[in-house]
């Protein structure tokens, strides 16, 4: 299975994270840094390693290059996807999933459906359907990330996303220092913390499985 995590922002230190939170579940675990600033290779590398592979591939002809693995999961860190949308539709082309990372606030609202410069991430995500085999777009989430405790934005904008036909995670990923700094820093027990419970969250709705 492979899952590609999109912008706007936020996407590397989750994907860190979701991966270490499904390696400590049991999952096969690969990761991809198809973002032209490597920063999760960097992450790896000064973590001094991570406990599953880390490899490279921010180019056009990713969805050749890369064969998913058949009994596991491939975390995919696109690059941003309205900056490099040539990577992201490539990884798109055979992506079983997509997970849309952004701050629960208009201004990444906007910036995910109605760009002023750009094709939004919606779009792109879309359009990704007519380069699959079975002419459909994968399945899109939604996860918040950067939630400031007591704001009731994230709920309000979740449940105006909701009314849209947006899927949204229930979970969302709090804004807390120890996620900020890890990348320079290994990552321990991800599994117990919010990443875990997203993990939990994706098993329950049949996202992912075991197998």
């Amino acid at each position: 299975m492979l899952i590609a995590n999109i912008s706007p922002r936020g996407k590397t230190t989750d994907t860190g994270f979701m991966a270490h939170a499904l390696h400590e579940a049991g999952y096969p675990v690969r990761a991809w840094d198809a973002d032209e600033s490597q920063h999760l290779t960097q992450w790896s590398e000064a973590a001094g390693g991570f406990p599953f592979p880390v490899d490279k591939n921010a180019t056009a002809t990713f969805a050749t290059d890369v064969q998913p693995l058949k009994d596991g999961i491939d975390l995919v860190d696109v690059g941003h996807t309205e900056n490099h949308p040539h990577i992201a539709d490539s990884v798109l082309k055979i992506a079983d999933l997509a997970i849309l990372h952004m701050e629960p606030s208009m201004a990444d609202w906007q910036r995910v459906t109605k760009p002023r410069t750009s094709t939004s991430v919606a779009e792109i995500v879309a359009r990704s359907a007519f380069a699959r085999s079975g002419r459909q777009a994968p399945p899109l989430w939604v996860l918040f990330n950067r939630v400031r405790t007591g704001v009731n934005s994230a709920k309000e904008i979740r449940d105006m996303m909701r009314e849209e036909g947006w899927n949204v995670f229930s979970v969302m990923i709090p804004v807390r220092d120890d996620i900020k700094q890890a990348t320079a820093f290994p990552v321990e027990r991800a599994a117990r913390g919010p990443f875990g419970e997203l993990v939990t969250e994706m098993e329950t709705k049949g996202l992912i499985k075991h197998g």
